[in-house]
């Protein structure tokens, strides 16, 4: 029998290994990335055509070109900023995350909103499978033993995720195939199967460059392909070593 330790440890080799991993300065990709979910936010067009600078390490994101062409959005946990083509501060905003909570967020999402949203997903998408290794992430083995095995993690409330208790499926080659999660800085409702549906090998490492989330619904979380909330395309992907 497998368990969380092995499975978690054959993950990570299949994804490039813990070595690779550590001497990662940045990965570098285009982005373009839509759906239900950000044009329910009246932000349908905010993250098309960017141009991303992600640091793993420094729990860094850049958005270039965000949100005209030229400005750039940073995005750390604790606070998101837009600066101007001469890098001057444009807009700001600390512990982000709190902004969420009011009632307007419903219905609406403002630059630095979806800036945060961005940030702490696509850090958390292209960190795996290393971020189940952070501090305050607690995995164990969801599945069955064999070809579709699942880990479970539970993130501790200040780690930046989409939610406290997530799920990840995996085939028999420890690839990612579905992402179970809640949104919670959309709702409670917010539930989701994220698929991956095409990567690639970047400098050892496994990249997943196509991907669509769809709701889980009713007391099963059924999945219903309908409509697409999110789907996210990566290009061009770069990866910078430490000392290049």
């Amino acid at each position: 029998m497998t368990t969380s330790g092995e499975l978690l440890e054959d993950t990570i080799e299949a994804h490039g290994g813990r070595d690779r991993w550590r001497a990662v300065r940045a990965i570098e990709f285009a982005l373009s990335s839509g759906g239900f979910a950000f044009l329910s936010r009246g932000q349908p067009s905010a993250l098309k055509k960017l141009k991303v600078a992600l640091r793993p390490h420094e729990r860094l994101v850049l958005l270039g070109d965000f949100p005209y062409s030229g400005w750039q959005g940073a995005w750390t946990p604790d606070c998101v900023e837009v600066r101007g083509p001469e890098g001057a501060l444009k807009a700001e905003r600390a512990d982000p995350r709190r902004h969420f909570r009011g009632p307007l967020n419903q219905v609406y999402w403002d630059k630095l909103d979806i800036l945060y949203f961005a940030g702490y997903a696509l850090w958390n998408y292209l960190s795996f499978p290393f971020l189940l290794e952070e501090p305050g992430v607690v995995v164990t083995e969801a599945g069955a033993s064999g070809a579709s095995p699942r880990l479970a993690a539970v993130f501790d409330p200040s780690f930046p995720t989409h939610s406290a208790r997530q799920s990840f499926h995996l085939d028999a080659s420890r690839r990612l195939v579905r992402h179970d999660y809640r949104a919670d800085v959309i709702g409670a409702y917010a539930t989701a199967a994220h698929f991956c549906e095409e990567s690639v090998e970047v400098d050892g490492l496994r990249i997943y460059t196509r991907r669509k989330v769809y709701p889980r619904l009713g007391p099963a979380e059924t999945v219903v392909r309908f409509p697409t909330l999110v789907w996210i395309a990566i290009d061009d992907v770069r990866v910078v070593r430490s000392g290049a």
